[in-house]
């Protein structure tokens, strides 16, 4: 009985948590969401956000929204594993770092996938002068794309929609997870889940 009252207990408090959270600020459900998931593969984060010059809470943040730290996820359109790299893209990274056997499959390796994907990251980041939005949408809508609006004006500024609805999303998600990874500066290794709700909520 006492143990039936308990659960009980506990779901109320959760429910109300995310009730409260939900009234009191611009959470959305996929915002609740991703502050109940931990991050993941965080050896991999910690080496190659530091092989190619990236925050961490980067590197986290696009693994995140692209996948959900899935190693498997496939997207509609093709795009493969943890960093949802397209086949002509992690062809073209194999060739560029020096993969003689590389073949599609290796991407389901989290390592080698998240190698890719910084790597190519990293690549846009140069392109795009060091400009994180101008990457971020390149790195979702492609360069070509972006380079395509930049020529017709557009200037990365978030006040104003992006062209393409799914890179305009990508890039907003991807910049708040970082920065909610930044101010817990990536404790979501240590910390439960319940905790960091407690703690978000209290701030």
């Amino acid at each position: 009985m006492v143990r039936k009252y308990l659960i009980k207990g506990i779901i109320f408090l959760l429910l109300s948590i995310i009730l409260l959270i939900t009234i009191n600020s611009n959470f959305d459900f996929w915002t609740i969401r991703r502050n109940l998931e931990p991050v993941k593969y965080k050896k991999q984060i910690d080496k190659y956000s530091k092989e190619f010059s990236l925050e961490p809470e980067l590197l986290a943040a696009i693994i995140y929204v692209e996948s959900r730290f899935n190693k498997y996820s496939i997207s509609p359109k093709g795009a493969v594993g943890l960093m949802q790299l397209m086949p002509a893209t992690a062809n073209w990274v194999a060739k560029e770092l020096g993969y003689k056997n590389f073949s599609l499959k290796d991407l389901d390796n989290p390592d080698l996938n998240i190698k890719f994907g910084s790597w190519y990251f990293s690549y846009l980041y140069q392109k795009f002068d060091q400009n994180l939005i101008k990457t971020i949408a390149a790195y979702n809508a492609g360069e070509r794309n972006v380079q395509k609006w930049i020529n017709n004006g557009w200037n990365a500024d978030l006040k104003e929609e992006l062209p393409f609805a799914e890179t305009d999303s990508f890039v907003r998600r991807v910049i708040s997870t970082k920065d909610y990874y930044s101010k817990n500066n990536l404790k979501i290794y240590s910390l439960s889940t319940f905790d960091l709700l407690l703690a978000n909520f209290s701030e």
